[in-house]
């Protein structure tokens, strides 16, 4: 777990300070791309290397579902709230 905080503040100070120039972002945006592809196929083979999982799919699908969906309401309702909260109008200053 260390390690992973260590990689974070790392990219966080390299970005905040600016180290990288229009080229090394572009790289950046193609590599991370590349290694989330990457993940998602990495989880693919150990879902479908697990036959326990493969037989509770339509359980796991049906609570993924809905924790999609109150995700994605709690972020909208969280934004607009938030939103609401700390802009202003363009009539008020």
């Amino acid at each position: 777990m260390g390690k992973i905080f260590l990689v974070l503040g790392l990219g966080f100070l390299i970005g905040y300070k600016g180290l990288l120039q229009e080229k090394g972002l572009r790289l950046n945006g193609r590599l991370q791309t590349a290694f989330l592809l990457l993940l998602i196929f990495c989880m693919g083979v150990s879902i479908g290397r697990n036959g326990e999982i493969l037989r509770n799919l339509p359980l796991l699908g049906g609570k993924a579902l809905l924790f999609a969906v109150f995700a994605i309401l709690g972020s909208t309702l969280a934004v607009y709230c938030l939103s609401r909260l700390f802009l202003q109008k363009e009539g008020k200053k």
